[in-house]
C-alpha cells in the first residue's frame, strides 16, 4: 500500500455514527461517535465527510496518509456504484442515494461502501473475539439486526453482497395483516432494540433492561422474547455453517448482554445440531461498538491492496 498505511472506517447506524482511523495493525489513532443527523438524506452523507475531517485533525494524520475510507451501512447497497438502494432505519435513505461519490469528492480520498454486517464480523475477526477463527458468525443487534460470516478464513459476501442479513430470518408465520410492515424480517421484529422497548412498554431498550433487572415482569418477558429469538437464530446458524464462534455485537448487546447471552447460550446448547453445539463458543463482541468501523477500515485496506496488486 505504499506510504498510505492508514484507513478510516465509518459505521452509519439509525441513531448514531461511529468512525475511527486505524493503521495496518489495527491500532486506533482516533475515534468519534455522534448522533446520526435527524434530517437524514444527504445531510448524513455530509456528516460522514465532516467526521472524517475531524478525525484527521484529531489524530494529527495528514490527509495524504489516509489511503481509503470504508463506509458500513445497514442497507441494501450497490457497491459498484457506491450507493445505498434502501436503508430502512436511516431517515431519507429509503430510496437510492449516492454515498461514495460525494464523500470521496469532498475529501479527495477513495471511499468504498460495505454492508455493515460484513464490517462487524471483519472487525471482530481482525482484532476482536473471533481472532484466529477459520469459521465465525456474528449477529449485530441494535436499531436493526444484521450479521456476517467468515467461512474458510474469508468473508462470505454472497451473490448480491449482503449475506448475513439476519434481521430477515423468519421466526414465525404471522396471520395475514398481522404486521404493520410485512416486509420487515421476523427476527428484527422480535429482538431489535425498538422491538424490545415496544414489548416492554419503555422508550428505549436500555430502559427495558433496567426495568427487567429491577424485576418488572413485562420487561422481563420482553427480554425473554428477544433472547429466545436470538438464541434460535444462533442455533440455526450453528447447525447451518458449523462455526467455531458466534459473536453477538451491537448496542443492544452492550446494554443487555448480561440478561440476553446466558439464555442464548442455553438455547444454542440445547437446540443446535448435537455434534456441533458442545464446541461452539457464544461470545459478546470484544470491540463493542467499535467493531463495525474497525471492520470497515480493514475492508477499505483490503480494497486498496487489491487495486494496487491489480486484482
Amino acid at each position: 500500500m505504499g506510504a498510505a498505511r492508514l484507513t478510516v472506517g465509518v459505521d452509519v447506524g439509525g441513531t448514531k455514527i461511529a468512525a475511527g482511523i486505524a493503521d495496518e495493525h489495527g491500532r486506533t489513532l482516533a475515534s468519534r461517535r455522534e448522533a446520526t443527523a435527524r434530517e437524514g438524506g444527504s445531510d448524513v452523507v455530509a456528516q460522514i465527510a465532516r467526521l472524517v475531517e475531524a478525525l484527521s485533525a484529531e489524530s494529527g494524520a495528514e490527509r495524504s496518509a489516509i489511503g481509503g475510507i470504508g463506509i458500513a451501512v445497514p442497507a441494501v447497497i450497490e457497491r459498484a456504484r457506491g450507493r445505498v438502494l434502501w436503508a430502512p432505519n436511516i431517515a431519507g435513505w429509503q430510496a437510492p442515494i449516492e454515498v461514495v461519490g460525494p464523500v470521496g469528492e469532498a475529501l479527495g480520498i477513495p471511499a468504498s461502501l460495505h454492508y455493515d454486517g460484513h464490517a462487524w464480523v471483519m472487525g471482530e475477526w481482525w482484532r476482536g473475539a473471533a481472532r484466529g477463527a477459520r469459521d465465525a458468525a456474528l449477529v449485530a443487534v441494535g436499531t436493526g439486526i444484521g450479521g456476517g460470516l467468515i467461512l474458510g478464513g474469508r468473508l462470505h459476501t454472497g451473490r448480491v453482497g449482503v449475506a448475513g442479513a439476519l434481521g430477515w430470518w423468519v421466526m414465525d408465520w404471522p396471520d395475514a395483516g398481522a404486521r404493520k410492515d410485512p416486509v420487515r424480517g421476523d427476527l428484527e421484529a422480535l429482538a431489535s432494540g425498538p422491538a424490545i422497548a415496544s414489548a416492554a412498554g419503555t422508550d428505549t431498550a436500555e430502559q427495558a433492561f433496567e426495568a427487567a433487572r429491577e424485576g418488572d415482569q413485562r420487561a422481563r418477558d420482553a427480554v425473554e422474547q428477544a433472547a429466545r429469538a436470538l438464541g434460535s437464530a444462533a442455533a440455526n446458524l450453528v447447525s447451518l455453517v458449523d462455526p467455531e464462534i458466534v459473536v453477538f455485537a451491537g448496542g443492544v448487546i452492550a446494554g443487555g448482554g448480561d440478561l440476553l447471552l446466558p439464555r442464548i447460550r442455553d438455547i444454542v446448547r440445547g437446540r443446535a445440531q448435537p455434534q456441533m453445539a458442545p464446541g461452539v463458543r457464544v461470545s459478546a463482541a470484544e470491540l463493542g461498538e467499535d467493531a463495525a468501523w474497525m471492520g470497515a477500515a480493514k475492508l477499505a485496506a483490503g480494497q486498496l491492496e487489491d487495486k494496487e496488486e491489480g486484482r
